[in-house]
């Protein structure tokens, strides 16, 4: 093995291809500003269940793919040291999946996430950018900021309440193509921390401002606006903190005319704010400025999960359905102890959510992450450490009051470039060659491939799912259209069941009863929500097995103290008691003929 400190670009060696640069950065491009634009009408969520995700693992894919032909094409991969670290890092965070007590289902879109992330970073360092070119990575992140910051004031200012985003401007906040404020408003914080942060890097020549620059000190203007009217505590802290860290590398590193126009393009950009807001009349809501918020019972609850079994955790891909146990146990054994929030997959913490359902060695696995990284910053040079914090701080934040990287793919990427970024300015590059490389090779055609034909499937699926649960009446066909019914399991299996115990009730076919019971009583066991409990105790008590429905009754009232399912009993009494009395009466009649 050669170890070889490697900076600018490659020097031209016999046998070597010329690197696949531009397709890598065109990939990039493609992720960051033009994926974000692709809208299709949905019913929120999560995940792949938000349709900008699915077009963004696209070239996504595409990234890893090149970067994975690049090894194959040259027989060498670059690596470093944190490249390791992560690798050891990765291989912790997965082990919990063998664990008696994993849903490995139910966890493996997360872990084929985390492998993704890090076949990504791998793939970034297979090519020496100029630097320039690496810089260029940068603006690709600045540039989809900013096309979100453009359709925010659009959602904002300009929207008709009949329009094709099905966008509701009269209670809906700016949230571009996120669907969820505080997802926009890290992205938004990010940006504008990011642009200062390049703003440093672009030399004035002969006191002349260049497009660029002109471009950067634009942002707040833009930027500032949108992330006030998103009402994002998460927000609004990632924003304030992240210019604080990064003030003293402007002054260190910009010019003096560079750095004073910034803070002014931030002063102007509230000094917008403030006028527009005022001749719209937006206020900001109270619950938005206090700190109560219902983290301060669900990050406790789950810190104490991990607490409770620290080892090995509740389980992978079980978090719900523990959290919800485990509260309920402890609300009962005392009351004064808050009950478990209902329809809860995530704390809201990443630490603690990886803790608590696999125990210390992934929280071990995320801090020694974190420290190498941390290690990274601080061998920086001089001066710029802080702003190199400064640009992880925005998500960073965030992933600890929510999770960003389950929202957006987009968030996950930035975060990997940023690691990268940070890694490359002090890393010793070590280049190992390889004698085969054929797997390396097929897994960069097929990996592209694969991704985007299920993507692929996936949003015509995402189609007619919604298509089906808004079209009255129900239109079975566009059910029998869905034909990646993996990718939306829940609500897959939600549209399947639920007219069919609406039918049962209304045919009084006591097959389709039982068939839906079957169904409903396993998928309680992994996916509790108070509307299956709901629907069990109906069916139980059409089908008059009054034991069952309260037995299901009493679990329901366990696992959600707050909840009310009286109506359930009590509409259905009152059927049972109008059958009562017209079967009696049926009798009567049949007794006196």
């Amino acid at each position: 093995m050669t170890v070889l400190h490697l900076q600018g670009t490659r020097l031209a060696q016999p046998g070597i291809s010329k690197p696949l640069v531009k397709p890598f950065l065109a990939s990039m491009c493609l992720l960051f500003v033009h994926a974000l634009l692709y809208f299709q009408h949905n019913q929120g969520g999560s995940g792949l269940e938000l349709p900008f995700n699915a077009t963004s693992w696209i070239p996504f894919s595409f990234a890893i793919g090149i970067g994975l032909l690049e090894i194959s094409r040259q027989r060498i991969i670059r690596f470093t040291r944190l490249t390791g670290v992560l690798f050891v890092c990765c291989l912790l965070l997965t082990l919990p999946i063998f664990y008696p007590n994993a849903d490995i289902a139910a966890v493996s879109d997360r872990i084929f996430g985390l492998w993704a992330g890090f076949l990504f970073f791998v793939a970034l360092q297979q090519f020496a950018f100029t630097p320039s070119r690496r810089q260029l990575l940068l603006w690709f992140i600045l540039l989809g900021i900013l096309t979100q910051t453009l359709f925010g004031w659009y959602q904002y200012l300009f929207i008709s309440a009949d329009n094709a985003f099905g966008f509701d401007p009269t209670t809906s906040r700016p949230h571009g193509i996120f669907q969820q404020p505080n997802v926009m408003a890290s992205f938004l914080a990010t940006g504008l921390v990011l642009s200062g942060y390049l703003l440093a890097r672009v030399p004035m020549y002969r006191g002349k401002w260049s497009f660029q620059q002109a471009l950067l000190l634009l942002t707040p203007v833009l930027v500032i606006p949108i992330l006030v009217v998103l009402s994002s505590r998460t927000g609004w802290l990632g924003a304030i903190v992240g210019v604080l860290l990064l003030t003293p590398y402007l002054k260190r590193f910009a010019a003096k005319a560079q750095w004073r126009m910034w803070f002014l393009m931030i002063a102007l950009g509230l000094a917008t704010s403030y006028s527009i807001n005022q001749s719209t009349g937006w206020e900001v809501k109270e619950e938005r400025v206090t700190l109560e918020s219902p983290r301060s019972i669900h990050i406790p609850q789950s810190i104490k999960m991990f607490a409770t079994k620290p080892l090995t955790g509740y389980g992978y891909g079980t978090f719900e359905v523990s959290y919800l146990t485990q509260t309920a146990r402890w609300h009962q054994a005392d009351p004064t102890q808050p009950a478990g929030i209902p329809a809860l997959d995530h704390p809201h913490n990443e630490l603690t959510f990886w803790a608590s359902e696999g125990g210390i060695v992934p929280l071990l696995a995320l801090l020694i992450a974190a420290t190498a990284v941390a290690l990274k910053i601080r061998k920086a040079r001089e001066g710029s450490q802080l702003a190199l914090v400064a640009l992880f701080f925005p998500i960073t934040l965030h992933s600890q009051l929510e999770y960003p990287f389950y929202h957006s793919l987009v968030h996950w990427v930035l975060f990997i470039v940023l690691i990268y970024w940070v890694d490359n300015l002090t890393a010793k590059y070590h280049k190992k060659p390889l004698q085969y490389v054929l797997g390396i090779k097929v897994s960069a055609l097929l990996l592209p491939l694969l991704i985007s034909s299920y993507m692929i499937t996936t949003l015509y699926s995402g189609k007619m799912l919604t298509r089906f649960e808004t079209t009255l009446p129900l239109n079975i066909d566009y059910l029998m259209k869905v034909n990646n019914p993996w990718a939306w399991k829940h609500r897959y299996e939600w549209a399947v069941h639920q007219p069919q115990l609406e039918l049962a009730a209304k045919a009084n076919k006591p097959e389709l009863l039982k068939e839906y019971i079957r169904w409903a009583s396993e998928k309680a066991k992994t996916w509790p929500r108070q509307q299956l409990y709901s629907n069990l105790i109906v069916a139980y008590r059409l089908l008059g097995e009054d034991d069952h429905a309260q037995q299901i009754y009493q679990e329901a009232m366990f696992l959600f103290p707050e909840g009310d399912f009286s109506e359930q009993l009590a509409t259905l009494s009152l059927d049972k008691q109008a059958s009562q009395a017209n079967s009696s009466a049926q009798s009567s009649a049949s007794a006196n003929q």
